[in-house]
């Protein structure tokens, strides 16, 4: 094998090793990333959905990158073109993901956006004295995000009950925030949606561009080691 060759072949091998962790990585990514959103599915059901495209995309890399692992070390012209192919669809796939994950976010912080995402979680707080489930779904966003009633925690002074629950001050669960050593959120939660489903768009959104520039470094390395090995086939150079 010619000296060019062997530097691309090990080239390769490096790539698809990185490459192999970057398909660890979205994986890992993505299921942190819908374990993160799973809590707000009901308030917007379509948020963890690229989440799950990531998963996908994650497991798909990490097999398609041992598969041209294989066929670097065998230097075999058809294993790497069909790497090479494999890879270009991923790349494919990956784009659609990211369009698909900039459709769903797109909307985040519009006025449209604002009026689905405040009807919705106004009927969720509605109902948190009255329901297990809804009274569940408020305390975990108002805890992970730090936050209190919809706009304000004067939102509770118009609830039947009127006390502000143990989550809008970081207390105990179903110790009220009435203590006086007690320190309220002052962030509405819809704000505070606002900026976590702003977060994980601009996380998508950077995911994608790194993988799009690995997966295009990686085509380019296998289609030169395939032409590399054919035409040390051709001249007689492998037996």
């Amino acid at each position: 094998m010619s000296c060019a060759c062997e530097c691309i072949r090990w080239l390769l091998f490096a790539f698809n090793f990185i490459f192999s962790l970057v398909g660890l990585l979205l994986l890992g990514l993505g299921v942190w990333i819908h374990l993160e959103l799973d809590d707000y599915q009901k308030i917007s059901e379509s948020v963890g959905a690229p989440a799950i495209g990531l998963i996908i995309l994650g497991s798909i890399v990490f097999v398609i990158a041992f598969f041209g692992c294989c066929g670097t070390i065998r230097e075999n012209h058809c294993m790497v073109v069909t790497f090479a192919v494999f890879l270009l669809a991923i790349l494919i796939i990956q784009i659609a993901i990211g369009v698909w994950a900039f459709l769903i976010y797109k909307d985040v912080g519009t006025d449209e956006w604002k009026s689905n995402i405040t009807t919705a979680y106004k009927d969720i707080f509605a109902k948190y004295w009255s329901s297990d489930d809804d009274r569940a779904i408020v305390d975990v966003v108002q805890t992970q995000l730090n936050c209190c009633g919809v706009n304000s925690a004067a939102d509770y002074s118009s609830s039947s009950n009127g006390t502000i629950p143990w989550s809008c001050c970081g207390n105990a669960e179903g110790v009220s925030c009435s203590s006086s050593t007690s320190t309220i959120y002052t962030t509405g939660c819809l704000d505070a949606l606002e900026n976590i489903f702003g977060k994980f768009a601009q996380i998508i959104g950077g995911i994608a561009i790194g993988v799009a520039a690995t997966e295009l470094v990686g085509i380019i390395f296998a289609l030169c080691l395939a032409n590399s090995i054919r035409n040390d086939d051709r001249r007689g150079y492998r037996v």
